[in-house]
């Protein structure tokens, strides 16, 4: 018998405008890239993406973690600074020249399971289990 098709469950809408607001310093439109958004998702990857362009919003359901980014500024609450985290790495990968995914490797060790940039000891980023 055929599994029946279905979709997730209804998720909660986010409460928007609430939390600590800085200044940005990646702007948001980079997850419109395809290898931007590649990076991020390594940096947040129990997040969901709303929006696009200029205006982002970063949702984790698991721990209640919101960041609300516009052009030149952030808003994030929760115990995870999701747009911290996609900043450190589009900064990273944008040091090393924005290159494709062609320039990222995989290894799994028994450890630990990681993506890198570059070359095993370059940027890196932790894979859930």
């Amino acid at each position: 018998m055929a599994a029946r098709p279905h979709g997730r469950p209804p998720l909660a809408s986010p409460h928007l405008g609430i939390g600590e607001v800085r200044d940005g310093r990646v702007d948001p439109r980079v997850l419109d890239d395809r290898t931007g958004l590649f990076v991020a998702q390594l940096a947040v990857p129990s997040a969901v993406r709303l929006g696009g362009g200029d205006e982002v919003v970063l949702w984790d359901v698991g721990t209640g973690s919101l960041a609300e980014v516009t052009s030149g500024t952030v808003r994030q609450r929760g115990p995870l600074r999701l747009w911290d985290a996609v900043e450190d790495a589009v900064l990273a990968w944008q040091a090393a020249g924005s290159p494709d995914q062609t320039a990222f490797g995989l290894t799994v060790t028994p450890g630990r399971q990681y993506v890198w940039l570059g070359d095993p000891d370059g940027p890196s980023w932790n894979l859930p289990a």
